[in-house]
């Protein structure tokens, strides 16, 4: 059977589960913005607790006026979005792993039911000759690859090749020069180094 062939039918295989597929693809694309957020409480501090610079303006929104002007009050605005950050970061960890282990054993048990059914229609004459052990070893353990074809390796794949699309356009879009260097393998750290300096 062609590569092409056995992937139809793994994705064939998957079709009920396609919103389950989709709520992993979009919890796992939600992991890049949450980690952009994590050196944010950190820059407050610095600049706005340790410096003289003002809140950022969404926070400043967001937070009474009376904020901005004690370091002992910034310093709790930025500790209370550090806790919120990395709370958010474990809320979509684990709605990731919850909806990925759903989605995982269902996709087995689902194929394992049917192995168990296409085994039954096999004739005896079948079972003489390879024995009992072959038909048990491919449900057993032949049957979870359809959860590391589809939800271990398909889903962070895309997932991350969107990410990684997604920083260089974010890259590209706040310095070009570095965005070019980084995507071209000829240009080295000093030469890139050298082209900022100019």
């Amino acid at each position: 059977m062609r590569d092409a062939t056995l992937y139809r039918r793994v994705f064939r295989q998957a079709r009920p589960y396609w919103p389950h597929v989709l709520g992993v693809f979009v919890l796992g694309l939600l992991a890049s913005p949450i980690a952009l957020l994590t050196p944010v409480p950190l820059k407050i501090v610095v600049d706005s607790v340790l410096g003289t610079r003002p809140l950022p303006p969404v926070l400043r929104a967001l937070v009474p006026a009376s904020v901005g002007s004690s370091a002992a009050a910034t310093l709790a605005v930025a500790i209370a979005l550090l806790l919120a950050v990395t709370a958010l970061g474990q809320v979509q960890s684990l709605a990731t792993t919850l909806l990925r282990t759903s989605i995982g054993e269902r996709l087995v048990l689902d194929f394992r039911s049917l192995l168990v059914q296409q085994v039954q229609r096999l004739s005896l004459s079948y079972h003489d000759s390879r024995g009992t052990a072959d038909s048990v070893y491919r449900i057993q353990y032949d049957a979870p690859a359809i959860q590391n074809i589809l939800v271990d390796g398909a889903i962070p794949f895309v997932s991350a090749a969107i990410a990684v699309v997604t920083m260089w356009i974010v890259t590209a879009e706040l310095d070009r020069q570095l965005a070019r260097c980084s995507s071209s393998p000829a240009c080295t750290a000093r030469a890139c180094a050298a082209n900022r300096a100019r």
